[in-house]
C-alpha cells in the first residue's frame, strides 16, 4: 500500500502565520473564514502578478491542467484552490461570532499549496491591502502585525511516509474541529442513491480516507505536477487497491453534531451557500498504519468541502492498546 501513497510523495504545503490588530471595536457576524476569504479575494483583484499579468484572483481561478490531462473533465466546472485559510483566533465552530476590542489580536493561518508558494508574497501584499481596506462590522482597518512562515515549512508528505508506523492493533480519535461534510451539498442530476445517502451522510472512516485520497490526488496534480498526464497516477484501481482494508476498524463511539456557520450575506439577497458539516470526535479500534500517513498529512489542509474557508479541518490520535 506504501507504494500507492508514493506516488503524492512531493506534494507539500507551507503554512504562515498572520497576525494583526483592531485599530477599533469591530464585529464578525459570520465566521471568520468567509470574512477572510471574502475580503481577501477583493484584494487579490487589485495586485497584479510581474511574471503573468494576471491579478492574484485571476491566478487563483485558473485551472492549469490542459484537457488532455485525466481529471480535466472532473475538475474543470470546479477544482480546490492552492491556498486554505485556517486556524482563526477567537472565534470556532461552536461561536463563530463575536466582537474583536480594540487594540486586540486576531490571527489566522494561510497554507499554500506546492507552486502557489511561487505567489506567496502577492498573498502578503494583498492581506496587507485587506487590512487596510478594513473587515467586519463596520468596516473596520486592522495594524498588520506580522506574517510568519512556519519553523516546520514545508510540510511534505515523504516526511510522513517515513514516519514510522508499526501495523499493531490500536484505537484512533478522530477529532472533526470545524464543520466537515464529505458529499456534495448541491441538488444532484442523478437521482440514483449514492454510497453518502446510502450511509445517511455519515462521515465513516472509510469515506473520509477515500475523499483524503482523491482530495491529495487533485492537489498533487493542480500544483505539483501539472503537466503530467500519465493515467497510472490517478486510475480507480489505485485508490480501491489502497482503500481495501479502510472499511475494517470498528467504530466504537461517535458523538458529532451537524453544524450550520453563518455565511457573509450579499446585499438584497438570501445565503444560498451554507457552510456546514459535522464537529465532534470518532473513536475506531483496529489497524491504521497503512493510512496514517495520509490522515496525518492532510489533516491541517481538510478534507471534504469549503475546505478554503477553514472548514474540513480535524486532528488524529492513535493509542497503542497493550493488553
Amino acid at each position: 500500500m506504501k507504494s500507492v501513497l508514493n506516488f503524492y510523495k512531493n506534494l507539500f504545503y507551507c503554512r504562515f502565520e498572520v497576525r494583526m490588530r483592531a485599530t477599533e471595536p469591530v464585529f464578525f457576524d459570520s465566521w471568520s473564514g468567509a470574512i477572510i476569504r471574502n475580503n481577501l479575494l477583493f484584494a487579490a483583484e487589485q495586485i497584479r502578478i510581474q511574471k503573468t499579468g494576471q491579478t492574484l484572483r485571476e491566478q487563483i481561478e485558473t485551472m492549469p491542467l490542459t484537457e488532455v490531462h485525466p481529471l480535466y473533465k472532473e475538475l474543470k466546472e470546479g477544482f480546490p484552490k492552492g491556498y486554505i485559510l485556517t486556524d482563526f483566533l477567537h472565534f470556532d465552530a461552536e461561536n463563530p461570532c463575536g466582537t474583536i476590542l480594540k487594540d486586540e489580536e486576531f490571527s489566522f493561518a494561510l497554507l499554500l499549496i506546492g507552486r502557489f508558494n511561487d505567489y506567496r508574497f502577492y498573498f502578503f501584499e494583498a492581506i496587507r491591502e485587506m487590512c487596510e481596506r478594513g473587515l467586519g462590522k463596520p468596516m473596520t482597518p486592522f495594524q498588520l502585525i506580522d506574517i510568519v512562515e512556519s519553523p516546520l515549512s514545508p510540510f511534505t508528505f515523504s516526511d510522513f511516509l517515513q514516519s514510522k508506523n508499526d501495523d499493531c492493533f490500536s484505537t484512533l480519535t478522530v477529532r472533526f474541529l470545524t464543520p466537515t461534510i464529505l458529499h456534495r451539498l448541491k441538488g444532484k442530476k442523478n437521482t440514483r442513491l449514492s454510497y453518502q445517502d446510502k450511509t445517511n451522510r455519515f462521515p465513516s472512516l472509510y469515506q473520509m480516507i477515500r475523499s483524503l485520497l482523491s482530495r491529495m490526488q487533485k492537489l498533487y496534480a493542480l500544483y505539483i505536477e501539472p503537466s503530467n498526464c500519465s493515467s497510472s497516477l490517478y486510475e480507480e484501481e489505485i485508490l480501491e487497491s489502497y482503500l481495501e482494508k479502510a472499511g475494517l476498524p470498528l467504530l466504537k463511539s461517535a458523538n458529532i453534531q451537524y453544524q450550520n456557520l453563518p455565511n457573509t450575506q450579499k446585499k438584497e439577497k438570501r445565503n444560498e451557500m451554507p457552510l456546514s458539516g459535522y464537529i465532534g470526535e470518532q473513536i475506531y479500534t483496529g489497524y491504521f498504519a497503512a493510512y496514517l500517513p495520509l490522515l496525518k498529512f492532510m489533516s491541517a489542509p481538510g478534507v471534504g468541502n469549503d475546505t478554503v474557508y477553514g472548514l474540513g479541518r480535524f486532528e488524529v490520535a492513535e493509542h497503542i492498546d497493550t493488553y
